[in-house]
């Protein structure tokens, strides 16, 4: 593709403007033929005040302004959950290369419809986890196609922000769908999909908690997004994957996923390679794997490669997608359309108080 890649940006609130995330990572993003073109946001003042700082060549309050400007075919949609779904389609219904920030929408009715719009569309669709993109996943993912882990059998995901951590402070309305069973679920299902192969999810139980009031309080009544989150998802090919989150908790900080193997295990500290990493410099000291030995039973092993978060290499991702004309193989939304029925799995289970879900 000859033609620059203009990006427009709608939403200019933290997952775009706080440091350590979009627009600090698109300074890893080296390639010449692109450029930050326009942000929009529908508070007041807001986009022309990022535009101003981050040098956009253009602001905007609508978005259908933004997308009636035909210089601009890219566009990053970092807007809350409930707005993603119609302007994700009104962006590829509008001929545009879109990269859709997770969770993608709601639920899987969405997602499905979303998808057929995709599909549909001449543009690039690339919807799905940034942390799916990090070098060490790939790394992981190869590992386990070479056969390294032997049959791996279960991945987790553990996760805690303190007290101390903004996210999730306050009292929030259910209907904004940013309870821990989604926002974060949506990504770490994806991962687990991705490293098992994409098996065919069969059931899921979950129980979620709430920071405010009676803990025993029939999730039923309850109107605030939740907090916490136990889940399973248990796959036809007999391999698992178990959820444990919380956020604005009386806990030590920590984000690790573990796949376990009968030939090899991993622990990958994603709050240390997170929080360790500078732009350019990675951090080497975030993995550990264990490795049976036919000598010495069990061998520890530190690898070292460069791991590295996850937005600038999705953006690459999407920006070559675009210069070759071709839809993601990675993050296409299929993967995303299995993660939002796992999604809303998960939400009937809650709501049952903890009861198996069984999914078609």
């Amino acid at each position: 593709m000859a033609e620059k890649i203009r990006l427009g940006i709608i939403g200019a609130g933290d997952v775009t403007v706080n440091p350590g995330r979009q627009l600090d990572s698109l300074k890893e993003v080296k390639e010449t033929d692109w450029e930050l073109y326009a942000i929009c946001d529908y508070v007041p003042g807001l986009a022309e005040k990022v535009a101003a700082r981050f040098g956009f060549r253009k602001a905007f309050t609508d978005y259908h302004e933004m997308l009636a400007d035909d210089t601009i075919n890219a566009i990053a949609i970092n807007t809350p959950t409930n707005s993603h779904f119609q302007i994700a389609v009104d962006c590829l219904r509008a001929g545009k290369n879109v990269y859709l920030e997770k969770p993608i929408t709601t639920n899987a009715a969405e997602m499905e419809e979303l998808l057929k719009v995709a599909n549909e569309s001449p543009g690039v669709f690339v919807a799905g986890s940034n942390g799916l993109f990090q070098s060490q996943m790939f790394m992981f993912k190869r590992m386990i196609d070479a056969g390294e882990f032997g049959d791996v059998y279960m991945v987790s995901v553990d996760r805690a922000a303190s007290l101390k951590d903004p996210y999730g402070k306050g009292k929030r309305s259910r209907k904004l769908n940013t309870g821990i069973s989604i926002h974060s679920a949506s990504h770490n299902v994806e991962w687990a999909l991705f490293m098992l192969d994409d098996p065919k999810p069969v059931s899921v139980v979950a129980k979620a908690y709430y920071k405010e009031g009676n803990t025993t309080i029939p999730e039923s009544e309850r109107d605030e997004d939740d907090d916490g989150c136990i889940a399973m998802v248990l796959f036809e090919n007999n391999a698992s994957f178990t959820f444990k989150a919380f956020r604005a908790a009386p806990a030590r900080d920590r984000y690790e996923m573990r796949i376990y193997g009968d030939k090899m295990s991993l622990e990958y500290d994603v709050h240390r390679c997170y929080n360790g990493h500078k732009f350019g410099v990675f951090n080497q000291d975030c993995i550990r794997m264990f490795k049976k030995d036919e000598f010495c039973g069990q061998v520890e092993i530190n690898p070292h490669f460069p791991a590295e978060r996850g937005h600038a290499a999705l953006y690459r991702h999407f920006f070559d997608c675009i210069r070759r004309g071709e839809k993601s193989t990675i993050s296409n939304g299929e993967r995303g359309l299995v993660t939002m029925r796992i999604l809303d799995a998960i939400q009937e289970s809650i709501r049952l108080g903890g009861k198996q879900v069984m999914l078609p």
